[in-house]
């Protein structure tokens, strides 16, 4: 099944609008995810007064109506009460990315971040982290776990509660598993977000540069094959509309180099307790946007509710979504009543494909990068930090077929080896040289 960009809309954030603001408060975790982009206490927590200053500037660069507070792990941070407070202060949302570890069997603290202004979290829990207690442990087992999380937010009450995880070839049979499981709980469950993994291979076409001199490259996510990394966004998509019908993107990102590539989907879907309905169409997803910005100033990343309140059935007269959703809402109504009285939610579900190295060594990322974060007073991806941290620059990769023999002479992709004689540059004709008509 292929997704078309014309079926959805596109996300109108800019790198300077933009719902997101990423802020690192530490780079230190008390665990370790395969597939993470940071290197774990090279720098250790970051200063109040600092984080502060770059709280401000994300505001100032990209007036943002939320701050992602992330790491490492942000939790085990000293001043993470005042840093929440802090960013409420500034009128922003803050929502912290964290693996819960702090959380566990620990409700006063999650109540005292919800009285800080905390509007909730986002959960990373997968079996390819090193979690203190569940080491071993299936995806499939990680549910209880999953589920853990999302009873004790919701019975804190008013806090936002989404889950994440990594998706490697070896475990995109559970993306549909994590699907169910939210619907399931879709009262307590606010969204779903699935990475698909990347890494930079070293035993590769490729040799790396900074600042013009070929490095070694030492970033976290440096390996020796990238066997994993081709699941694209697109694939996710498959795997779960493959088991939900009701389910179907609404909203699309962009590459910075492929104009075909989709780095993010997105997804909101409608159903209750008891059933799945459908999911929002494009003039809904347009029209959030739109609206928030018009109201607010900002665009629109996290919802304060996610109830869906009985009169949203008239979106339906210009968004075919919500009139695909209410149309099998209200013929269940008839077959079941009671159904009337069931609440109504709504629930994203985003996936992300990470960077892509084209063959020519260009890397193709996400357009208008919603996690960009601040390194040294500027803007950078936030995926890609530690080249800042470590080279002071963006690493470029080059294709070795092109630089290791700086005198083979390449035209255009092929070479006199190819078979394929260069043209001599004497032999193009040029308008009004000697010899050469010019046309008068």
């Amino acid at each position: 099944m292929a997704v078309s960009q014309a079926n959805l809309y596109r996300f109108p954030w800019s790198k300077n609008d933009n719902p997101i603001g990423w802020l690192e408060v530490t780079d230190k975790c008390n665990t370790y995810c395969r597939g993470c982009y940071r290197i774990n206490g090279m720098e250790g927590h970051k200063p109040l007064d600092q984080i502060k200053e770059e709280i401000d500037l994300l505001q100032k660069l990209r007036n943002c109506d939320n701050i992602s507070i992330a790491g490492g792990e942000p939790l085990i941070h000293p001043d993470i009460l005042d840093i929440i407070a802090y960013i409420r202060q500034r009128g922003m949302k803050p929502l912290i990315l964290t693996n819960g570890i702090k959380l566990e069997n620990n409700r006063p603290f999650i109540e005292e971040l919800k009285r800080a202004g905390a509007i909730g979290f986002t959960f990373h829990i997968d079996s390819e982290q090193q979690r203190p207690h569940w080491k071993g442990k299936s995806e499939l087992e990680l549910f209880e776990l999953r589920q853990y999380y999302a009873d004790t937010v919701h019975e804190v009450g008013g806090l936002w509660a989404s889950f994440g995880m990594t998706v490697y070839p070896g475990n995109l049979y559970i993306v549909p598993e994590m699907v169910r499981w939210a619907n399931k709980n879709i009262d307590r469950v606010h969204g779903l977000v699935f990475i698909g993994f990347r890494n930079a291979v070293m035993e590769g076409d490729f040799d790396y540069f900074a600042n013009g001199q070929k490095i070694d490259l030492r970033t976290s996510y440096a390996a020796d094959s990238d066997a994993e990394s081709f699941l694209t966004s697109e694939d996710i998509y498959n795997e779960i509309k493959k088991h939900f019908p009701h389910y179907e993107v609404s909203a699309f990102m962009g590459g910075t180099h492929l104009p075909d590539k989709m780095t993010w989907l997105v997804a909101a879907q409608l159903g209750t307790k008891n059933r799945m309905y459908g999911s929002v169409g494009k003039r809904v997803m347009e029209l959030f946007q739109v609206f928030h910005h018009w109201r607010e100033g900002t665009y629109l990343v996290y919802s304060p509710s996610h109830k869906i309140p009985k009169i949203a059935a008239l979106l339906g007269l210009f968004d075919s979504g919500i009139r695909k959703t209410y149309s099998n809402y209200w013929r269940d109504v008839l077959r079941n009543p009671a159904r009337l009285f069931d609440t109504m939610y709504v629930q994203s579900i985003g996936i992300i494909q990470g960077p892509d190295l084209l063959e020519d060594g260009r890397v193709d990322m996400c357009e208008s990068c919603p996690d960009m974060t601040i390194w040294n007073g500027k803007l950078v991806h936030s995926c890609r930090m530690d080249e800042w941290r470590l080279y002071e620059t963006y690493v470029t990769p080059q294709p070795r077929s092109e630089i290791s023999d700086p005198d083979r002479p390449v035209w255009k992709g092929r070479t006199e080896s190819d078979g394929q004689p260069l043209i001599p540059v004497e032999a193009i004709q040029v308008e009004g040289r000697a010899g050469v008509p010019s046309g008068d």
